[in-house]
């Protein structure tokens, strides 16, 4: 369907041209119609004429029935000599196929007609015989002869009576029964002539019925297509002017939108014409204004965000160096009121508040070193190793300093890396940290591996409550935390550097079942460093 809409589609030119050309074409079909018509009502106007004659033929005929039923004996020659000829005009005439049926009818009914007179013609000169044996000259009847051979056809009955009472021996049998076939014969023959008579009119019926209804119809397509061709062309026209100044219309506004710093795209209806090119080619100029002024906007906010966080690193750096010496004077004098307390006996207040200052200590020490982190920035090194290794060692330390036993981790899959081995396994220390923290110290932590020849993904995937909706889109700006501990620094860290080297650092987490982190970085080769 989409392939046929495509094809549809063409220009204002040619929807002009097809829109002249359906006009035209109702009027070709009009000149079509009325020269094919022309030629039918010709062609019906002969037949007409042959079905008259038809007619005429029949009439003259029946005439000629009757006077030789009357006793004109010449009658008869001139009766099937205008059968022969109508019998002549159906084969030879020119008749519609809608009057096959009454050509039919009246074929067959002239072929019995024929027959039944040849059949009369044939018993009357019998019976004029018989009626010259009956009767001769020195007959006492003989003045009866031929009167009885004038009527004999047209009153056969009123005959048969004649002989009987004049002739009542059985000579006479014959010739009365014989009469009695020909007044039969006379009574199938009338019947036959009405029907030929009947047929002839039926034919000449339907043939003028036809040539009306061509006449007919030729004027009704006349005032039916005429007007239909004007009133589509110029409807036709109409619509494709409508359409297109609509849709100008509608791409002016949009324009003057774009003129005031607003860049909308333009969603007017598809024909695959100028306005629709038009369109195309202003809706990719809007796009790429927009994306222009989104990079401005971005690139404004970076610049911003940036000035921020030097103000914020230059800053955190000087409050990190001055807070260092303190902190590493009070981490030193707690390591020694430790050693002293180890040697005596004490309160255990004294040795819970020594614990707690060398566990605040360090944790005062963490946070320093994170606004350390955060305000340095490193170039990206390059050197190549073998991934799995580096997570299976990161998480083993981490094992080594923290008691891991509730946690169950598996690493997946293989691959090899070019980046800075320093820097990547501090990305994973933050992400196992997170992981762990958010698991309560009690779930699994699985880490798959995928490397293609172009990039390597790493997906970290833990069993922990998992992060809501609203601070997924948070979670990677600095100082942000819904911990209780920490500087919210780690992620922040994590994702520079990743980015640094080229990377992408995204998050899928579902509350109450678990967090996935996903690290993509491109393969590098170390030839391209040198």
């Amino acid at each position: 369907m989409n392939n046929l809409k495509t094809k549809l589609r063409m220009s204002i030119k040619k929807k002009i041209i097809l829109s002249f050309t359906v006009s035209f074409s109702f009027m070709i079909i009009l000149v079509i119609l009325s020269y094919v018509a022309f030629f039918k009502i010709m062609e019906d106007i002969r037949s007409l004429e042959t079905t008259d004659r038809i007619r005429s033929r029949t009439l003259e005929m029946r005439r000629y029935e009757k006077n030789f039923l009357n006793g004109d004996d010449d009658a008869a020659k001139k009766l099937q000599a205008f059968a022969e000829e109508i019998t002549t005009i159906i084969q030879t005439g020119n008749f519609n196929t809608r009057t096959e049926s009454n050509i039919n009818d009246l074929s067959g009914n002239l072929d019995k007609y024929s027959v039944t007179f040849s059949t009369i013609l044939s018993k009357s000169i019998e019976f004029q015989m018989k009626n010259a044996k009956i009767i001769r000259k020195d007959s006492p009847h003989f003045f009866l002869m031929p009167l009885i051979n004038a009527t004999f056809r047209e009153h056969p009955l009123e005959n048969i009576e004649v002989l009987k009472q004049t002739f009542p021996n059985k000579t006479s049998g014959e010739m009365i029964a014989l009469l009695g076939d020909i007044s039969h014969d006379i009574g199938v023959l009338r019947r036959l002539g009405e029907e030929l008579i009947s047929a002839s009119k039926d034919l000449d019926r339907t043939a003028r019925d036809r040539m009306e209804r061509l006449i007919k119809l030729t004027q009704v397509s006349g005032l039916i297509f005429l007007p239909i061709s004007f009133a589509l062309g110029l409807a036709l026209l109409l619509k494709i002017t409508q359409k297109v100044v609509n849709r100008l219309k509608e791409l002016e506004i949009t324009m003057e939108k774009a003129a005031h710093g607003y860049f909308p795209s333009v969603h007017i209806a598809g024909s695959g014409d100028e306005v629709e090119r038009l369109k195309t080619t202003f809706n990719k100029m809007s796009d790429d204004l927009r994306h222009r002024q989104e990079q401005i906007n971005s690139k404004d906010e970076q610049l911003h965000q940036s000035k921020q966080l030097a103000a914020l690193g230059t800053l955190a750096s000087g409050v990190a160096h001055e807070l260092n010496n303190p902190l590493n004077n009070i981490h030193l004098a707690a390591q020694t009121l430790t050693r002293a307390l180890s040697k005596g006996t004490y309160p255990e207040i004294i040795s819970d508040s020594v614990n707690d200052i060398h566990s605040q200590t360090m944790r005062m020490k963490k946070i320093v070193s994170d606004l350390l982190e955060f305000v340095r920035s490193k170039k990206p090194q390059y050197e190549q190793f073998e991934l799995y290794s580096l997570i299976s060692d990161t998480y083993r330390r981490l094992n080594a300093s923290a008691d891991l036993s509730g946690i169950t981790f598996s690493v997946e899959g293989e691959g090899f890396i070019c980046a800075g081995h320093q820097q990547l396994e501090q990305v994973f220390i933050n992400l196992f940290i997170n992981a762990i923290d958010a698991m309560g110290g009690h779930g699994t932590l699985k880490v798959y591996i995928d490397a293609t020849d172009k990039e390597v993904s790493v997906k970290i995937s833990d069993t922990g409550a998992g992060i809501a909706e609203e601070d997924i889109e948070r979670i990677f700006e600095p100082f942000y935390t819904k911990k209780g501990k920490g500087t919210g620094l780690g992620l922040f860290i994590t994702y520079n550097i990743i980015k640094n080297y080229k990377g992408d650092l995204t998050v899928e987490s579902t509350p109450g079942t678990g967090t996935t982190f996903t690290i993509t970085l491109p393969v590098r080769d170390t030839s391209e460093e040198s």
